[in-house]
């Protein structure tokens, strides 16, 4: 075989990573390459050294600082109610003050049903022979 597995290949066989006709040919390979068998005994064993490394502690000063940052802010029980009674209160006055200027209808007037006529039957993009025949045609009186 000349031409020999490189380390991307050799990496991902260890971690099975390989699809299944990537690991046919390397397994066929390595069969009958003893270099490339001797990189991947050098590469598993790397990899096992850097496992057997112990990881040290972080101090515990320095672990509080690195995780304040994500930490929720605290609040006492009456600051975080004071919260939501303010926005629940800011919710209701907004939605009172959008429903008192929308126009309202004129007593004894029918709903108009020419709003309708936006949604027509042609979906947005079709194809038409005509752009007219593309929007609906609606007679107001």
């Amino acid at each position: 075989m000349t031409e020999h597995l490189d380390m991307a290949i050799l990496s991902a066989y260890l971690d099975n990573e390989l699809d299944a006709a990537a690991q046919r040919h390397a397994d066929a390979h390595l069969a009958g390459c003893p270099q490339c068998r001797a990189t991947l005994a050098e590469l598993d064993g790397l990899g096992q050294g850097l496992r057997a490394l112990a990881s040290p502690e972080l101090p515990a000063e320095l672990q509080a600082r690195l995780q304040r940052p994500f930490a929720p802010p605290v609040r006492s029980g009456w600051a975080r109610h004071w919260a939501q009674g303010i926005g629940a209160a800011a919710s209701i006055l907004l939605g009172l003050l959008l429903g008192y200027a929308l126009p309202g209808q004129p007593p004894g007037s029918s709903p108009r049903h020419d709003l309708l006529a936006v949604l027509g039957s042609t979906p947005p993009g079709a194809l038409c022979a005509r752009p007219e025949f593309c929007y609906l045609k609606v007679n107001l009186k």
